[in-house]
């Protein structure tokens, strides 16, 4: 097994293995909190990129690699990266912590309520094309549809995914340059 496909699985443990922590002492399980756990995802992933592109350079003939070929190496343990993760949010959100989103989109719910209630609020949607022969219930049960439909574990998985596959690209190709240009000196890219 390649260096960087050894690095993405452990990173990925370790992810897990942090994620579950705050789980179970219930830290940074708030709006804010999430933030954090974010930012905690993307270190993770770029350090993977980062290690196993470090090791994969150690190995190789430096004469004979080319950015291109630096590029792929560091998407592969990316993508290992992204995949297990994002399938692992999957099953964080709708097995282990599925109250999350059930409280999400209940604060969701009740700001609708909120708006329909007031005139001025309703009066603005009822502008909409589409909401201007819908009655109040009517545009509410719309509202509350779309709301479920973000805050499911499913679409949490999905954004994830596109997400971090943006991340692994954009992370491979500056950590390329960081290593054929400071970190191993070669002027060629």
């Amino acid at each position: 097994m390649r260096p960087s496909i050894k690095v993405a699985l452990i990173f990925v443990a370790i992810w897990f293995a942090v994620k579950m922590a705050f789980f179970k002492f219930q830290l940074f399980q708030d709006e804010k909190g999430v933030k954090i756990l974010v930012m905690w995802n993307i270190l993770c992933l770029l350090l993977a990129i980062s290690i196993g592109t470090l090791l994969e350079k150690r190995k190789e003939n430096r004469a004979e690699s080319s950015a291109l070929g630096d590029i792929k190496g560091a998407m592969r343990g990316g993508m290992i990266y992204t995949v297990l993760v994002s399938t692992l949010i999957y099953f964080y959100y709708s097995k282990i912590d599925p109250s999350y989103n059930d409280r999400q989109l209940a604060v969701a719910e009740a700001s609708i309520r909120t708006a329909l209630d007031d005139p001025k609020q309703l009066a603005e949607i009822k502008k909409s094309p589409e909401n201007e022969s819908r009655t109040k219930e009517e545009i509410y049960e719309k509202a509350v549809e779309n709301q479920k439909a973000i805050y499911s574990a499913g679409s949490t998985m999905t954004i994830s995914l596109l997400g971090m596959l943006l991340l692994t690209t954009i992370n491979a190709i500056v950590v390329t340059v960081v290593f054929r240009r400071i970190l191993f000196k070669q002027r060629t890219l």
